[in-house]
């Protein structure tokens, strides 16, 4: 074992460690924001996913403290119960691929892939899932990363994490008609890298200043959230989609946020992907500045 620690793959491996812990210290200070918080973001409590949920997507809250999860790789919805931090059921609806984003209306669940297809699961609560499948106009190009229902208007949003077309001034957001299950072509708002809530950060003005990598809406105030899980922000808009807050995200405690959601009464959820610690869901609440 001592000849190990002088031998050269002791050495290389050491550089390498060395190498990332300086990368991600330099990384957390390029992409700090420039201006103060509007609040605290306060951790109320954190649970820690099993291995199988390291790349999770997206989050749902379903009923009685259980979200449904879905990850990056694989054609499952998978249930977790927060009350005993276990996944309790798993559910098939398509082979493996990129999906990204899902959310609940009653029991059915939609699932999208960053290509823009959505999945439909019937009633999640039977045996069998009846799937079907719809092909939107989007594309790779826009790497469809959130997805949630939007109750008021009856559909789905979808929050792109590219811009999709060569103007590239913002990153857009569909909506899909749950009635004629089609996508509106026009977005129904856009992320301009030149909004005034952008002026202080770093890439102000170009598209890395913002991108969206989950959804939601609070089903209280009906404000829309929109994480940016590159550099972890939380953006939140009014119901009529004008700017109320944007908040930073400690890298510590938001290494990769990926997906959000709500409880009925509005307890907010937001899940990272593992990295160096396991994937987690965070319970928190956001503390207004006095």
């Amino acid at each position: 074992m001592k000849s190990y620690f002088k031998s050269v793959p002791f050495f290389i491996t050491l550089g390498v460690l060395l190498f990332v812990g300086i990368a991600s210290y330099m990384f957390a200070k390029k992409y700090a924001l420039a201006h103060e918080n509007p609040g605290e973001v306060k951790i109320l409590k954190t649970y820690n996913l099993p291995r199988v949920l390291e790349e999770i997507s997206g989050i749902s809250y379903l009923e009685n403290h259980k979200i449904a999860c879905v990850q990056d790789e694989k054609g499952i919805i998978f249930i977790y119960n927060l009350n005993n931090s276990k996944i309790t059921r798993e559910i098939t609806f398509a082979k493996n691929g990129d999906y990204e984003g899902i959310t609940l209306v009653g029991k059915t669940a939609y699932v999208v892939k960053s290509n823009g297809q959505l999945y439909e699961i019937e009633n999640i609560a039977d045996s069998v899932a009846k799937v079907k499948r719809y092909k939107t106009a989007l594309t790779s190009k826009y790497d469809v990363e959130g997805l949630c229902y939007d109750k008021a208007n009856h559909r789905l949003l979808l929050a792109c994490k590219e811009s999709g077309n060569k103007n590239n001034q913002y990153k857009p957001v569909f909506a899909f008609d749950l009635v004629t299950k089609k996508l509106q072509e026009t977005p129904v708002f856009k992320i301009a890298y030149t909004a005034d809530y952008f002026k202080n950060l770093k890439h102000f003005g170009k598209a890395k200043v913002f991108k969206p990598s989950a959804i939601g809406i609070h089903p209280v105030t009906r404000e829309v959230y929109i994480l940016d899980g590159v550099r972890p922000k939380l953006l939140i808009l009014s119901k009529a989609w004008e700017f109320k807050a944007l908040y930073h995200l400690d890298t510590d405690d938001f290494p990769q946020p990926e997906g959000i959601t709500f409880s009925p009464e509005g307890t907010l959820f937001i899940s990272n992907e593992g990295e160096w610690n396991p994937a987690n869901i965070h319970q928190l609440v956001l503390i207004p500045n006095q």
